[in-house]
């Protein structure tokens, strides 16, 4: 084979792959406007030896549109309330001992306006927007914004706009169940 027939070969096999690759990337980086968020749950035990609970979010990353919206649906009646709350990735418990001790977790609990002496109290707030308790629903966008589900009951949810810039990614945990963690890729 001449070095000139190689080259045109290879050049039309770049553009042929080329072309594809683009094609794929555009299709595959379109995020979805909406995004549901749900939890899951697996028990498991083997008596005097271990309980496992595999209490988590349904996936481990989500994306989602910038100005789109998350919809948290409370999948998992037994464990009650769920938050879905932004975090610092700095913030995200690693251990057992960080998941007992979850400081980000009692910020949001307080600005929640949950009752530390009373745990069955209803907290004062179902949203935290920049640090501070509110009724309605926060521009999720930077760390502490929180959506709170229901008391626990099946099918109940909550929807957040989320307004962080498109490139961002958002580390997410539920302050009541800190092993439950996930992030979002804003597109």
């Amino acid at each position: 084979m001449s070095h000139r027939k190689l080259i045109s070969g290879v050049a039309a096999l770049s553009l042929v792959l080329g072309g594809g690759g683009v094609a794929i990337a555009a299709k595959g980086s379109a995020a979805p406007s909406k995004v549901t968020i749900k939890q899951s749950q697996k028990l498991k035990m083997k008596p005097n030896r271990y309980f496992l609970d595999g209490l988590r979010w349904d996936k481990d990353v989500y994306k989602v549109r910038s100005g789109g919206t998350l919809h948290i649906v409370d999948t998992v009646v037994t464990e009650g309330p769920h938050t879905v709350s932004i975090v610092k990735k700095s913030q995200l418990p690693r251990t057992v001992g960080q998941v007992n001790n979850c400081r980000v977790c009692a910020t949001i609990g307080i600005a929640l306006g949950f009752d530390p002496n009373n745990e069955q109290a209803p907290p004062k707030f179902q949203y935290v927007e920049n640090g501070v308790g509110s009724a309605t629903p926060p521009n999720v966008d930077r760390p502490g914004d929180t959506g709170l589900t229901g008391p626990g009951k099946k099918g109940e949810s909550i929807d957040m706009k989320v307004t962080a810039k498109k490139g961002s990614t958002l580390y997410f945990l539920c302050a009541i169940h800190p092993q439950m963690q996930a992030k979002i890729i804003v597109g």
